[in-house]
């Protein structure tokens, strides 16, 4: 039982650490199909299926910036289980 709750906090972690590079993924697929350009500094319409797709662009690939906070916060978790499972180990032998 433990063993599976350890995989998951290792998983969970992971996926939240990169969970906002998703965004940029998605920004750069959407752009593609799309043929329109990213740029943060030029508001470009980009007219694709119906509609204007540059707000969505936009917000999309400005959530790397959530990077910032998530990868040193799940760097800290990881590190916290780390000494809890270190010294799980040292108070079993």
């Amino acid at each position: 039982m433990l063993h599976r709750f350890r995989w998951f906090v290792i998983a969970f972690s992971m996926v939240l650490a990169l969970a906002p590079f998703a965004g940029i993924a998605a920004a750069a697929l959407l752009a593609l199909v799309a043929r329109c350009e990213i740029n943060d500094a030029a508001k470009n319409a980009c007219f694709a299926f119906g509609a204007d797709l540059q707000p969505w662009l936009s917000s999309l690939s400005t959530t790397a910036v959530l990077g910032n906070i998530t990868l040193p916060a799940v760097a800290a978790v990881l590190m916290f289980w780390a000494v809890v499972e270190s010294a799980g180990l040292l108070f079993r032998r």
